[in-house]
């Protein structure tokens, strides 16, 4: 019967051999990971010391004919993974943001901090002092997407059997720091009545064309990218609704854009009140005069930039930043400030499925931890707990 192979990725048994007065082979058989038995061979002084070189060389062995091993440095092993990465966003299952945001990540944080270690180095001590220094010095969003970088990079060094398992893993969670947590702002009605005037009486952002964007913000709840995005032919008037088609989003391989949206309930109907539904249709007559045609046949962007293309959102971002320092408004107000005060008013008076479907949001707790504005107090709670004070002369109330 024939001896049964060595399995894949195991060595047979070790032979020494004395080759002069202080110099030891020590040799065995190993079963590589492309099904090849190859002799793996280590030189010492003493017989010990060859036996453990060999065990180290088999421990660390590379696959033969791959790209990786132990002791390839990290920045290469990140090229093969963000090439991965690449081209699932080529294929259209990967965001072109995100692509951006990794390789600003990389090259700004991450590749100082790693770029002289092998990957064999990359312990689950040094990752999570890497991770948890970013968290202190950035922010936690800015160390959970370096984890999703070194996790990547890890994998594919597990896949090509350089690494045994994902230090990643290990590492700590990155959890935000108090110092960086902010509560969400909202506006309640009359705040937002008082900064629709002002908008309306600054002739900067009456050019700029901000009163209509911010009342759309707030009378819609949509993204900046989704404002920035909608088209006429996107409005049914007749029943006062909007259908967000997609995201506007900048990224370095293909420019100004509107992709598909944020999530897979980005594209969805929006009901329109019937002021938003005036003020759109206002709005729309007043092109369809400028062009001399019917204002049906108004087609394009809702909210162009002056050549009437698609409008950089951040050159809108900067118009509102300028608008708010000219008013004494404080950095909290931003476009998302309409989106977390319709979310509030919306939370307090319906079901948070309702608010959390027309702000596009996949999960519910996504509405409620991050977009409600918690500063605004409602009345309803006291309402309820009215009736523990009891009757004004100190008896109790009837049930």
């Amino acid at each position: 019967m024939a001896r049964p192979p060595l399995p894949i990725g195991t060595a047979g048994r070790v032979k020494q051999v004395q080759e002069g007065p202080r110099k030891w082979r020590a040799t065995c058989q190993f079963r590589d990971f492309d099904g090849e038995v190859r002799k793996v061979s280590r030189w010492a002084e003493t017989k010990t010391t060859a036996e453990n070189k060999l065990r180290e060389a088999i421990r660390d062995r590379q696959v033969q004919g791959t790209d990786i091993s132990p002791d390839t440095k990290i920045p290469q092993v990140y090229a093969l993974w963000f090439a991965e990465f690449r081209a699932l966003t080529d294929l259209g299952n990967r965001s072109g943001t995100s692509l951006d945001t990794y390789e600003n990540r990389w090259n700004k944080l991450l590749l100082p901090r790693v770029k002289s270690f092998r990957i064999s180095e990359l312990t689950p001590g040094r990752i999570d002092h890497i991770l948890q220094g970013f968290n202190a010095s950035h922010s936690a969003a800015t160390a959970r997407t370096c984890r999703a970088i070194l996790s990547g990079v890890c994998g594919i060094a597990v896949r090509h059997g350089a690494l045994k398992s994902n230090p990643v893993r290990e590492a700590r969670p990155v959890e935000q720091a108090t110092k960086h947590k902010r509560a969400a702002r909202a506006l309640t009605v009359d705040e937002a009545l008082q900064i629709f005037e002002l908008f309306d009486t600054d002739m900067i952002a009456v050019r700029q064309d901000l009163p209509d964007i911010a009342r759309y913000l707030a009378g819609t709840g949509n993204r900046t990218g989704e404002t920035l995005a909608i088209r006429w032919e996107s409005i049914d008037f007749t029943a006062k609704v909007a259908h967000v088609e997609g995201n506007l989003v900048r990224t370095k391989s293909e420019g100004l854009k509107v992709n598909n949206g944020k999530t897979a309930t980005a594209k969805r109907p929006i009901p329109l009140t019937d002021w938003l539904v005036d003020l759109l249709q206002d709005r729309r007559q007043r092109i369809a005069e400028r062009d001399g045609i019917p204002a049906e046949e108004v087609t394009g962007w809702v909210f162009p930039n002056s050549q009437g293309g698609l409008r950089e959102a951040n050159n809108m971002r900067r118009d509102w930043r300028a608008f708010r320092d000219r008013h004494g408004l404080g950095d909290w107000f931003t476009p998302y400030t309409f989106r977390r005060t319709v979310a509030t008013l919306l939370t307090d008076k319906l079901p948070t499925r309702e608010a959390s479907d027309l702000l596009g949001h996949s999960k519910i707790s996504q509405t409620t931890d991050t977009y409600v504005g918690r500063k605004i107090v409602s009345r309803n709670v006291a309402d309820v707990l009215a009736a523990l004070g009891g009757s004004k002369n100190g008896s109790s109330t009837e049930p």
